[in-house]
């Protein structure tokens, strides 16, 4: 007899994809005459075009599918052409999205056979569709009449629901009681609107019943991503469905199948990995990514409305001290603290997001004037200010704050940011702890920024550096005792440009770290060549920022260099700044004794500037005290409180056995106060200004021994 085969594809090119199966009947090596086909382009034309009984054989092509199984498409098969053998056309990537085999063909699993495209030599798919034809038409006759629908039905995982004409249930499976908490025989009789309440996840507003919009329109349909099904017993799970119509030998709808799942553990990883990728882990503000998509939203907004609109770049200050002194988990703290605080200082519709580190923006929204930002500049400035309790200690921070304004500092995205971020530097320039607007000169300061920080890079690469050596005198009887050396720079446009210019820069583009290894490298080299030639200047000093005292392998780097050299280690001495130390004190005595065993002199420096905590002086391994010069000019003629300050900064020193030195130096009754005061040595232009090295050896070096 004949066989009618319906070959389901969404592909027209798929009739030459299907020949080398023999779907040419009149194709040498085919699998025979007796055979016709029918070709639908979707499910929905195929249960139009071929009538009930309906064909023999189905094959349907699932060729690049990825969705979840096909479940649903041969239920919907099944209910049309009950127990109809099916052949699954598909590649590797379907097989592997979940196609699993069905090891045989009964009627409870339709599908005979797959056929994956990709790894059948193409020799053999003749003879392969010839057996699985013969195969199908046993099946056929052995299942014709056999009424298995339902037990097919129940078989499969997924739920299904089918309706008459007027959205009735008239059947339910096991998977579909289950997933709706209705037992079959409550739910048949029911509309299908009142067993399956069905709402939008995000409005909670109800959903058109898609079955009902496939019984008016004869086509399939599917719920909106995320839809929500709300259960008897007031449960709700999110689904995901496919719904197709049921046609009669007349072609007419003559009822609807709904084939869904249960996706709420999926949905709610979905959401989650969204939510991770719009939100700060720490602080759950939204992120960068967020607040960027957020600006072009409100800019549009701002466009259309005509209005202005404030950006708002923060920072905070002290954060890094807080991180390096109480740790990592301490500064994550203070984070999320002041996160909550930020968003407390705004209103719903402005955003406040981390940009990363220790920064945020905040976006108000369209409508905020210059006014407005002022007002919410010091409210930040206010709420972040109070002392903030963490479980290892108070922390007392500030923050800055950089301000741009649509349409008068920039009208895309990417210009108020960097305006904002430019405002923000010059606010930090100015002292910290304070707001400032984007004026256009700062770009210009920010240019200027950038070329010192690449200068800095090209000199050091250059070998335009070069150290000056100033002389220190005891002041007893104005003998050499020592020198510090101190960085200069050349540049070859610039001319000689000042230490306070490029030392900040190198500071804050993190360069200060490769320059200061080159100090230390040269002074080395200096003190062994000056050791060599018989020369007994006393030790050299040199400066030691935070940042290079935390680098991983300082002292290590220390050590390396003055062994390499063969110098005498009390020929250097390193000094540091009191702030420096106090960033972690812990790290920065475990590496001042290790240096001090190395056999270097330690001092501090612009002692009486900085933290000037009493408790510290006792824990580190330290040689020296250098007074910092805001306490020696004019102190000769100053007042007498400052006058007895001194006094009492170098009496400090002496009760501790730590001989001080004067910085800045400039006339001799300065001089002469000091040596009477009881400071030991004193540097600055009235002993002489720093010189290079070979003028340097020639003024001063002589024998002579440091007391």
């Amino acid at each position: 007899m004949d066989m009618l085969i319906l070959v389901v594809t969404s592909h027209l090119h798929d009739r030459e994809l299907l020949e080398p199966l023999g779907c040419e009947h009149d194709r040498p090596g085919g699998p025979g005459p007796g055979m016709s086909f029918i070709y639908a382009g979707s499910l929905a034309e195929a249960l139009r075009v071929a009538r009930p009984p309906g064909p023999d054989l189905i094959l349907l092509n699932l060729l690049g599918q990825r969705s979840r199984g096909d479940g649903p498409l041969t239920a919907a098969i099944a209910l049309h052409y009950g127990a109809t053998p099916v052949i699954l056309l598909c590649d590797t990537a379907t097989v592997d999205a979940g196609h699993a085999p069905v090891p045989d063909g009964s009627a409870a699993a339709p599908v005979v056979a797959r056929i994956v495209l990709e790894t059948a030599p193409a020799g053999l798919l003749c003879e392969m569709f010839g057996c699985i034809v013969s195969a199908a038409r046993r099946v056929r006759l052995a299942t014709a009449g056999s009424g298995e629908r339902g037990a097919m039905l129940e078989a499969i995982a997924d739920a299904v629901v089918g309706t008459d004409s007027a959205g009735i249930v008239r059947y339910v499976n096991a998977a579909a009681a289950r997933l709706t908490l209705m037992a079959p025989d409550r739910a048949i009789g029911m509309p299908i609107t009142e067993l399956m309440s069905l709402h939008d996840a995000a409005s909670l507003a109800p959903i058109p019943h898609p079955l009902l919009e496939t019984l008016r329109s004869g086509e399939i349909r599917r719920l909106p991503k995320g839809a929500i099904l709300a259960r008897s017993d007031g449960t709700e799970i999110v689904i995901e469905d496919s719904t197709a119509p049921i046609l009669d030998a007349a072609g007419a709808v003559g009822g609807g199948i709904m084939v869904f799942h249960d996706i709420t553990d999926a949905h709610q990883l979905r959401t989650q990995v969204d939510y991770l990728a719009w939100h700060d882990s720490l602080t759950g503000l939204p992120n960068r990514f967020a607040a960027q998509r957020h600006l072009k939203r409100i800019l549009r907004d701002a466009q259309d409305g005509d209005v202005p609109l404030a950006v708002m770049f923060l920072d905070l200050d002290k954060f890094k001290s807080v991180n390096d002194t109480m740790g990592h988990a301490a500064g994550d703290a203070l984070l999320v603290a002041v996160a909550a605080r930020l968003r407390g200082c705004f209103r719903a519709d402005d955003l406040v997001s981390r940009q990363g580190g220790d920064e945020f923006v905040v976006l108000m929204a369209p409508g905020a004037g210059r006014a407005d930002a002022t007002r919410a500049a010091e409210r930040i400035l206010a709420a972040v200010a109070p002392p903030y309790e963490l479980e290892s200690a108070k922390a007392d921070i500030g923050c800055s704050i950089g301000i741009a304004m649509f349409p008068e500092h920039g009208s895309t995205g990417e210009a108020l940011l960097h305006h904002a971020d430019t405002a923000l530097h010059a606010a930090k320039v100015a002292g910290r702890n304070g707001y400032r607007f984007f004026m256009p000169a700062m770009l210009a300061s920010a240019v200027r920024r950038k070329q010192l920080e690449d200068g800095v890079r090209s000199g050091l690469a250059a070998a335009e550096f070069v150290l000056f050596y100033q002389p220190k005198i005891r002041l007893s009887d104005g003998g050499l005792c020592g020198c510090e050396a101190l960085l200069r720079w050349h540049h070859p446009e610039w001319g000689w440009v000042t230490p306070d210019r490029f030392i900040r820069s190198a500071e804050e583009s993190g360069l200060i770290v490769p320059l200061g290894r080159w100090v230390l490298a040269e002074a080395v080299r200096q003190a062994g060549a000056w050791q060599a030639g018989g020369f007994a200047p006393g030790a050299i000093a040199i400066n030691v920022s935070a940042r290079e005292l935390r680098h991983a392998g300082f002292a290590d780097h220390v050590e390396r260099h003055i062994a390499d050299a063969r110098l005498d280690p009390a020929s250097l001495q390193l000094e540091l700044t009191e702030s420096a130390l106090m960033q972690d004190m812990d790290s920065a005595i475990s590496i001042l004794r290790r240096l001090k065993n190395l056999g270097l002199s330690l001092a501090i420096d612009d002692f009486g500037t900085g933290y000037s905590s009493l408790g510290y002086l006792a824990e580190l391994p330290i040689d020296v005290l250098k007074v910092d010069r805001s306490f020696v000019h004019g102190i000769d003629h100053a007042v007498p409180r400052r006058q007895a300050l001194l006094h009492a900064v170098i009496a400090l020193a002496g009760s501790l056995q730590l001989p001080t030195v004067a910085e800045g130096i400039e006339t001799e009754l300065e001089a002469g106060f000091l040596s009477l005061a009881g400071c030991a040595q004193g540097q600055g232009y009235y002993y002489g200004k720093a010189l290079e090295a070979g003028a340097f050896e020639a003024a001063f070096l002589r024998p002579a021994r440091c007391a």
